[in-house]
């Protein structure tokens, strides 16, 4: 005997009553890729956050955040840096966080971190892209000829803090026995 295939088929209703949030889970924390990704930066200051990074940069690169007590701790390691995160979207519309090494304390600045913080700044009005020039020794800064529709920012995360704690809330180094920490006592 067989069946009615057609009383299978779901009715074109069948999704009207369905309504649905994407949940921001994951957002990487990188820079936009050289020479291929436009890119646009949240304007807004409170965007914007200043914090210390621990930067192992082994493999692929590792960041922690760390609390102020344990600070010390690093220091001499040389992977201690001061930071500034930003927060940006990819013209295929990819959310990210990246973050930019502050001048040392005695006005010395890398020109990578200067021409992509100036990049960072034109991305604030304008689709941009950045590429590394090794013998201008910084990053050149194209900006798109083409009208392009403004970003839309995603509706979550609402803060840059929240977007920090998504990013990068199973990387914080808040205790004296953080295996990061250990690592570099030697007793792991």
């Amino acid at each position: 005997m067989g069946f009615d295939i057609n009383s299978l088929r779901l009715p074109t209703t069948f999704e009207q009553g369905i309504i649905t949030k994407k949940l921001v889970t994951t957002i990487p924390v990188r820079k936009p890729k050289s020479g291929i990704e436009f890119f646009r930066v949240r304007p807004e200051p409170e965007w914007m956050f200043s914090t210390y990074l621990v930067d192992l940069k082994e493999g692929e690169e590792e960041k922690y955040l760390i609390i102020p007590e344990l600070k010390e701790e690093v220091i001499s390691t040389g992977k201690l840096k001061p930071v500034v995160i930003y927060a940006w979207i990819s013209l295929s519309g990819v959310f990210c966080l990246s973050d930019i090494p502050l001048p040392d304390p005695d006005g010395k600045d890398n020109s990578y971190n200067r021409s992509r913080r100036l990049a960072y700044q034109k991305g604030t009005t304008k689709w941009v892209k950045i590429q590394p020039n090794k013998a201008l020794g910084a990053y050149e800064i194209i900006e798109t000829k083409t009208k392009i529709a403004e970003p839309v920012w995603p509706e979550e995360p609402e803060t840059v803090e929240k977007a920090i704690e998504i990013a990068l809330g199973d990387k914080l180094i808040d205790s004296d026995d953080h295996p990061v920490l250990k690592r570099f006592r030697g007793e792991l």
